[in-house]
């Protein structure tokens, strides 16, 4: 770019205001394009080349006017939606950024539930005295989340005169995708017994890791060889399960 080229486009763009920095190096490149054109033409006619510049630089006009006239095709509401939009796609960036620094974080919990929820499940739930025998029952919801009763346990030093033990019960439930969040939980499971339903006392902890909800029911009053049956009705699904507890466990007098 010839300086007075350079001198003529910097003068112009001062007095367009409400363009964008990319559209203000737009008009530059054109007007000195224009110039560079017309300075051409000028030296193909033998005019020598600081005069073909002045000449080409001249006829442009005066650069204050030239920019005040262009400014008007440039409206003060463009300028303001333009940033507004890029101010959008930044707000949209950071929350898609968030998103996703949260899922990865919550994927963590999920991915050790389904491989390892013995390992993990002692931050999250009260473990009992009685030693914790493995299960492996797991049920399906519609929607992707799966609830694993992985563990169970009776304790023989907590009988109750001829009431019966106590018995432990541990579940997971994560969404097959670990990214997301599971909302069929534990906490809607109901654990009955042999026993009437209004007589069976069972209390429930838990809590979550990551993208995954942890449950402990302690089901009170169970008698040698009884399982224990799961129930859940919710969200237009139902299943019952049979799940038995580790008996062999106990020396049952």
């Amino acid at each position: 770019m010839h300086e007075s080229f350079y001198q003529y486009t910097h003068a112009v763009a001062q007095y367009v205001r409400h363009a964008t920095g990319k559209e203000k190096a737009a008009l530059r490149k054109e007007l000195n394009d224009h110039m560079a054109d017309h300075a051409q033409a000028l030296l193909a006619g033998g005019f020598p080349e600081d005069h073909a510049c002045r000449v080409a630089v001249e006829s442009m006009g005066d650069p204050a006017e030239v920019g005040k006239a262009l400014n008007k095709e440039y409206p003060l509401r463009w300028l303001v939606l333009s940033r507004l939009v890029w101010l959008a796609v930044l707000v949209v960036a950071l929350l898609l950024i968030l998103a996703l620094a949260h899922g990865l974080k919550g994927a963590a919990g999920s991915l050790a539930a389904r491989y390892a929820p013995m390992e993990h499940h002692h931050a999250e739930v009260q473990l009992p005295d009685a030693e914790l025998v493995p299960l492996d029952f797991t049920q399906t919801f519609p929607n992707g989340d799966v609830i694993h009763f992985y563990a169970a346990a009776v304790d023989a030093e907590a009988q109750y005169m001829d009431r019966g033990y106590v018995g432990h019960l541990f579940a997971v439930c994560y969404n097959r995708n670990p990214l997301r969040d599971s909302l069929y939980h534990p906490g809607f499971i109901h654990c009955l017994t042999d026993a009437p339903k209004e007589e069976t006392l069972v209390s429930l902890d838990g809590s979550s890791y990551g993208n995954a909800e942890y449950a402990h029911w302690v089901i009170y009053f169970v008698h040698p060889t009884e399982p224990v049956t799961v129930q859940y009705d919710r969200y237009g699904t139902s299943f019952t399960l049979e799940i038995p507890l580790p008996w062999e466990e106990v020396a049952v007098p």
